[in-house]
């Protein structure tokens, strides 16, 4: 899991100077129980109505098949983000530096596919260099 793969690293990127933070569209009452079951030490962040993901244009709309297919399984988007179209936002993964200045991204439509933790540290520690 991907935040479990984020709390391993977590001691390096802290002696590294930096920080991570979770952004959801998961609304708090949700996303509280996981970060208590993980015991996770970094935050994680409600993107209310994908607000943020809206501004980095990393927002999606599911097609109709998809929408009855998330309900057959029990996904209810519309109620765990708050969000009647049930909008999904693109896995994005940033490394932003002190001056707010992203230096360096990995934006995948498949979120399948999420960037190794060793890679973040990499690029992390070029950017500490």
């Amino acid at each position: 899991m991907e935040l479990e793969a984020l709390q391993q690293i977590y001691g390096e990127v802290r002696a590294l100077g930096a920080q991570i933070v979770v952004l959801t569209p998961e609304l708090e009452r949700y996303t509280r129980a996981l970060h208590k079951k993980l015991n996770l030490s970094f935050d994680i962040l409600t993107d209310l109505h994908l607000k943020t993901a809206e501004e980095f244009r990393l927002v999606f709309t599911l097609p109709d098949y998809l929408r009855g297919l998330y309900k057959s399984f029990g996904s209810a988007l519309d109620r765990f983000h708050d969000e009647p179209e049930y909008r999904l936002p693109i896995p994005a993964r940033y490394l932003v530096d002190k001056q707010g200045i992203i230096r360096a991204a990995d934006v995948n439509a498949d979120y399948t596919i999420r960037p190794e933790p060793a890679e973040t540290l990499k690029q992390l520690r070029n950017l500490t260099v």
